[in-house]
């Protein structure tokens, strides 16, 4: 039933793709939101396999999220905001980092009220368009910026995607390969590379060379994504320059985004950062096999029954609106990809001149996020899990992100 169902759905579009998808989907009506997939009662934490949980969850995501207002992850936009102020960002930068973390799905952003009105001043808080990184391109290579596999040999152990090596270039190519972007910040000579495949650095690895891999002479990077093993989607990308919007190439992504440039930077870095941890069961199977006796391309190898889409979506449930503590340990993502996000702006700040030293104290982390974010998000009602995700901000001082009821004094 599973099978026919979602290869059904596809038929009609290429499945949704998403980490930490929309958990707050807007109300055509003005009605308050609801939430976009919430796991049904009959579903169980402990059973991301159930072939009837995953064939509703995939049609409920595919349907819920091709409404006109869409919605938003409380994880990649309202608690990214948190974080960046906690650490140290001004209002205003983290305020970009989080949009442009949110962009990554969706392509553009811009803030909307509990009824799903843009806020008055949309215009000057909307995103640049970066649609050539979004979940479901897969002909820029957007869908790398989603899921991302590790390069490994066949005696290397199987990586912790719950706690992926953001030092490890060697491996974790595409993860490290963005990292190295986003640090470098504007102007540097950092290349975005599509895939994150550069030219063997110095060190050998293929995530953080001074140029894209092939030079003028790109090479395929072939890849297969499970629908529903055996069943998979074949796509085909061209190392190179990573495509930002229609024509904005990589080299152009500084005077592309403009004055929040650092900040779109963090923030695309900080969303694969999450997703790397939400798709780990699906990423920590799949394989880069790199240009060799085998052939001339990369290869990438995601037909894995780890990433199936029924179990996908499930697990995607399980990320909001759940007892976190009933979940099996590897499906604890949520609390996972707060506590790297967290210190990993720790480090952006501090790389920026900007970090609140109070921020490195393990009580002021531990309030934010176990006493904070994570039963804020465990919340099952969305209204009442989004107000509860904003006054966590307004417990430590951080104002009500944009469209968001103000913090009451």
């Amino acid at each position: 039933m599973a099978l026919t169902l979602t290869a059904a759905a596809f038929v009609v579009s290429p499945p949704p793709v998403y980490g930490f998808a929309e958990d707050i989907c807007y109300t055509e009506d003005g009605a308050p939101p609801h939430n976009c997939a919430p796991l049904p009662p009959e579903c169980l934490l402990d059973d991301p396999n159930s072939p009837i949980c995953g064939a509703e969850a995939f049609l409920r995501y595919g349907f819920t999220l091709r409404r006109p207002l869409g919605g938003r992850s409380l994880v990649h936009s309202d608690s990214t905001y948190i974080i960046a102020r906690t650490v140290g960002f001004s209002e205003q930068d983290a305020y970009w980092i989080a949009a442009y973390d949110e962009a990554t799905d969706l392509g553009t952003f811009a803030p909307r009220d509990i009824f799903g009105r843009l806020v008055p001043d949309a215009g000057a808080l909307t995103t640049k368009d970066i649609s050539g990184l979004v979940r479901t391109h897969f002909a820029t290579g957007g869908f790398l910026f989603h899921f991302l596999p590790t390069l490994r040999g066949p005696a290397d152990p199987l990586p912790d995607g719950l706690q992926p090596d953001v030092d490890d270039p060697r491996h974790e190519v595409m993860l490290t390969h963005l990292r190295t972007w986003a640090l470098a910040g504007p102007g540097s000579g950092a290349p975005l590379c599509t895939g994150g495949f550069t030219n063997p650095s110095e060190d050998g690895d293929y995530a953080t060379g001074a140029t894209c891999y092939g030079d003028a002479n790109p090479v395929q990077i072939n890849g297969t994504y499970s629908l529903e093993t055996p069943a998979a989607i074949p796509f085909t990308n061209m190392t190179g320059q990573q495509v930002i919007s229609d024509t904005v190439l990589s080299s152009q992504f500084d005077s592309w985004i403009g004055e929040n440039s650092w900040n779109a930077r963090t923030g695309i870095y900080i969303h694969a950062l999450g997703d790397r941890i939400s798709h780990h069961v699906c990423t920590d199977a799949g394989t880069i096999t790199p240009p060799g006796p085998a052939g001339p391309d990369f290869r990438i190898d995601l037909n894995q029954p780890t990433c199936d889409q029924g179990p996908h979506a499930v697990r995607h449930e399980y990320e909001t609106g759940v007892d976190f503590a009933g979940l099996d340990p590897e499906d604890r993502t949520t609390e996972a990809a707060l506590s790297m996000v967290y210190d990993e702006l720790v480090n952006f700040a501090r790389v920026r001149g900007t970090l609140d030293e109070r921020a490195t104290a393990p009580t002021t982390k531990n309030a934010l996020l176990t006493d904070g974010l994570v039963p804020a998000l465990e919340i099952r009602e969305p209204v009442e899990r989004l107000n509860a995700v904003t006054d966590v901000g307004c417990r430590v001082g951080v104002p009500a992100f944009p469209g968001n009821p103000a913090c009451r004094d």
